[in-house]
C-alpha cells in the first residue's frame, strides 16, 4: 500500500513538473512572441516632403524610403507638397493621421520659420524627430565667371556698393538668416532674391541672374563644375570644398562672427504617435538605423560625398538639436521679418 502511495506521489510530482515546465516554456514563448510581434501595421505609409522632387531632401529621402520598405514590410509613397517655404507640406502632414501611416521628411530652419515667421497652425513640439541625418553647412557661392575669388573681396565690394550685390535664397531659413546676420554684423547691405527651393535658387546662380548664392556645402556639389565656393559655415575646412575658408575665420578679420547653421534634414513623426505608440516609434527608429548603417546606404552616402554631413543621431539628440535651432531662429526672427 505504501509503495502504491509513493508511486502515486511520484507520478503526481512528475505531472506537476511537466505542467510547470510547460508553463515556463509558454511564458518564454509568449515573451519572445510579444517581442517579435511588434510589426509595422500599415501596408502603405505616406512620406510627405514639403519640397519639389529632385532637391537634396527629396533625393536623400527616396533612398531611405526604398530601404525602409524592406525593413518595415510596407509600401512607402512619396508625396511632394511644396509651397509657402514648406508650410503647405508641413500642414498637410500635421493634418494627417497620427498613427504612423503618415510620416514627414523636413528641413530646419524652414520648419521653425513657418512657425515663427508665418504663424503656422502647428508648433515645434508637435514633431518628434526619428533622426536628423544631415547638417549641411551654408556656403557663400559664386558663379565660376564671377570676378570674386575670395569672400573678403565680395565683402569689400559690398562695403563700397551698398545694396548692389544680389543673392539667391529661400525666405526664412538658414540661408536667409545668414544673409541678414552678415548685413547686420558687417554693416553692409545685400539684395536678397527669394525662391521656393534649392533647385530654383541654384538655377538663378547658374543663369547669372544673381551675383552670389548663400547655398549649402552638399547641395552645391550638384553644380560644382560651374561655381566657386568662397566660404563655408564650418569650424574647419571641409574635404568637400577644400579651398573654401571657414566663414568665421574670414569674419574674424572684421571682429565679428555668425552662428554656424545649415540645412538640417530629418525624418519625423507626429509627437502624439511617439507618445501613444512607443513600440512602433522604436521600431521605426531601429529600421532607420539599420538602413543608415547598411553597406548599401553607406555606399550611397560616399557616392554623393555626403560623409561629412551625415550622421545617425537618434531621437533624443535629434530632438535637442531641433529645439536648439528653433531657439536660434526665435532669437533673430524680428530681423528676418524686417525683410
Amino acid at each position: 500500500m505504501k509503495k502504491f502511495q509513493i508511486a502515486k506521489l511520484l507520478i503526481a510530482l512528475l505531472i506537476l513538473g511537466i505542467i510547470l515546465a510547460g508553463c515556463s516554456n509558454d511564458g518564454a514563448n509568449n515573451e519572445a512572441n510579444s517581442e517579435g510581434d511588434v510589426e509595422w501595421p500599415h501596408n502603405t505609409t505616406t512620406l510627405i516632403l514639403p519640397f519639389d522632387a529632385g532637391g537634396s531632401l527629396d533625393s536623400m529621402m527616396r533612398v531611405i524610403a526604398q530601404q525602409l520598405e524592406e525593413e518595415l514590410d510596407t509600401k512607402i509613397q512619396i508625396d511632394n507638397r511644396p509651397g509657402a517655404a514648406t508650410q503647405v507640406g508641413t500642414t498637410v502632414f500635421q493634418n494627417g493621421k497620427d498613427d504612423g501611416s503618415v510620416i514627414f521628411g523636413g528641413t530646419q530652419l524652414y520648419l521653425s520659420a513657418s512657425i515663427l515667421l508665418q504663424d503656422a497652425d502647428y508648433d515645434i513640439d508637435d514633431f518628434s524627430m526619428v533622426n536628423i541625418e544631415q547638417f549641411d553647412p551654408i556656403t557663400i557661392t559664386v558663379h565660376k565667371n564671377s570676378p570674386f575669388e575670395t569672400f573678403e573681396e565680395l565683402i569689400e565690394y559690398a562695403e563700397e556698393n551698398p545694396g548692389e550685390l544680389s543673392y539667391s535664397t529661400v525666405s526664412g531659413g538658414p540661408l536667409h538668416l545668414t544673409g541678414v546676420l552678415l548685413e547686420e554684423e558687417l554693416g553692409i547691405e545685400f539684395k536678397p532674391v527669394f525662391y521656393d527651393g534649392g533647385g530654383e535658387m541654384r538655377n538663378a546662380l547658374l543663369g547669372e541672374h544673381v551675383d552670389f548664392m548663400i547655398g549649402n556645402a552638399l547641395g552645391d556639389s550638384a553644380i560644382e563644375d560651374n561655381i566657386k565656393v568662397l566660404s563655408v559655415a564650418s569650424e574647419e575646412k571641409m574635404d568637400l570644398w577644400p579651398d573654401a575658408e571657414p566663414i568665421n575665420d574670414v569674419l574674424a578679420n572684421y571682429d565679428v562672427e555668425v552662428p554656424l547653421v545649415g540645412s538640417v534634414r530629418f525624418l519625423a513623426t507626429h509627437d502624439s504617435f511617439k507618445e501613444n505608440n512607443p513600440e512602433l516609434f522604436e521600431l521605426l527608429t531601429e529600421a532607420y538605423q539599420n538602413v543608415f548603417e547598411s553597406e548599401e546606404y553607406q555606399d550611397y552616402i560616399k557616392s554623393n560625398n555626403a560623409q561629412e554631413v551625415s550622421e545617425f543621431r537618434g531621437p533624443e539628440e535629434s530632438d535637442e538639436l531641433n529645439h536648439s535651432l528653433h531657439d536660434l531662429l526665435d532669437e533673430y526672427k524680428d530681423k528676418l521679418k524686417e525683410e
